[in-house]
């Protein structure tokens, strides 16, 4: 089954806490303009980090594999 991917995705909701303060720090230093990009910023990392994640499970199941083959 192929997934099909959207193109755009609507998000409404308001951040409260932490993530507003995050934002608005970020927004005061000029490291982003808006929330819209504070949030596809997120986004990314997190997305990268998951990856990043994965990756290195699937290298050590694969590893622990040609070990125990070399057995």
């Amino acid at each position: 089954m192929t997934l099909k991917e959207p193109e755009t995705v609507h998000v409404k909701c308001t951040l409260r806490g932490e993530p507003a303060r995050i934002v608005a720090e970020l927004k005061e230093r000029g490291v982003v303009r808006s929330v819209r990009e504070a949030v596809v910023q997120g986004l990314l990392a997190f997305y990268d980090r998951t990856m990043e994640r994965d990756l290195k499970r699937a290298q050590a199941r694969a590893s622990r594999r040609l070990e125990e083959e070399d057995v």
